[in-house]
């Protein structure tokens, strides 16, 4: 079956502009919230689902704007719900637009945050911060031109990417398998590593239903490696991601509710698109090192083919791009030629 999307969602996606909050399915809503600044994905979902008892549990707070506070609370209202109706609050994992509401949240409901361990390791010891300046440490070594290393240094200072989200704190470490207290419902943990080390899914075992986060997205296929989880793992980021995916394959998956885009069906179709795409990733940068054996990683990068265009991407979004091509340099070192 090829990826099918929600209709709604999908013709505000391509129109480029904000759904409306959406009821994806029974007792759950999809509340947009937009991203700070001009990013190319726009908004991020924060879910609304409700259990059994009429209580709301949270799926991924939101960028924290003033804005998006007015927003989410308005779609409480739009379902008949009050902020202090929130029994838990949920992250996939450590990046602001998936946990910057959080706090805010948890003032207003008193309801404990939840994400697993590894990216609550990583809010408590300011790792996240740590890797995101050890990028840009990096981009001399990577060969970035002086210029570029000053404007990216401008950029992210003034777009606030690296100490946003820092903030929030864990109540409850999830581990893989964990099943949340959600009464009338059972929401498995699936530990998915890649876009960061605890990067995690969701799985509603009832309604056979996946909440994704940023592991599997419909329209983008998302950033590897930005971790903001402990990365204790010695294996190359890419390779955990493959895992993570061919783990999703193994449940039985009807519809898919995503950080970003629109929810959709077709997971097994999703995942073989992403795979495809990393493996012709790694083809074409292997391709670029062939023709130039001396290159830095930074030319590499400005040869690739990225989705957006490399002239589009700016701060964190070049700074990710580049340090994804040492990505798949690195594991193509790992890798025999096929």
């Amino acid at each position: 079956m090829s990826v099918q999307p929600n209709h709604s969602q999908f013709e505000a996606w391509t129109g480029h502009h904000l759904p409306d909050t959406l009821q994806v399915q029974e007792g759950v809503w999809a509340a947009p919230l937009p991203l700070k600044g001009d990013q190319y994905v726009r908004h991020t979902y924060t879910y609304l689902v409700l259990d059994d008892r009429g209580s709301v549990h949270v799926i991924d707070p939101g960028w924290d704007t003033a804005d998006n506070r007015a927003r989410l609370e308005s779609s409480f209202g739009q379902i008949g719900k009050l902020l202090t109706d929130v029994k838990t609050i949920v992250s996939t994992h450590l990046h602001p637009d998936h946990t910057g509401l959080a706090p805010w949240l948890q003032e207003r409901s008193g309801a404990p945050v939840l994400m697993h361990r590894a990216e609550a390791e990583a809010a408590e010891s300011g790792v996240s911060l740590a890797i995101a300046v050890g990028f840009l440490r990096r981009l001399r070594s990577w060969g970035a031109p002086w210029a570029d290393r000053t404007k990216l240094y401008t950029e992210l200072w003034r777009q606030r990417q690296l100490g946003d989200g820092i903030s929030v704190r864990a109540d409850v470490r999830l581990e893989h398998d964990e099943v949340l207290d959600i009464p009338g419902r059972r929401l498995r943990v699936v530990h998915t590593p890649g876009h960061t080390e605890g990067s995690m899914c969701l799985y509603d075992e009832t309604t056979r239903s996946l909440f994704s986060g940023d592991t599997l997205l419909p329209m983008v296929h998302p950033g590897i490696g930005l971790s903001g989880g402990t990365g204790s793992s010695r294996q190359n980021p890419l390779e955990r991601y493959f895992d993570s995916l061919e783990a999703l394959t193994r449940l039985n998956v009807e519809m898919v509710h995503p950080g970003h885009g629109y929810s959709f069906q077709g997971l097994p179709d999703r995942i073989e698109e992403t795979v495809g795409h990393h493996r012709r990733r790694s083809d074409e940068v292997r391709s670029i090192m062939a023709s130039e054996p001396d290159t830095t990683v930074w030319r590499v990068a400005e040869r690739v083919h990225w989705t957006a265009g490399w002239a589009n991407l700016h701060g964190y979004m070049r700074l990710s791009a580049v340090a994804q091509t040492a990505m798949h340099i690195d594991y193509l070192r790992g890798r025999p030629a096929e």
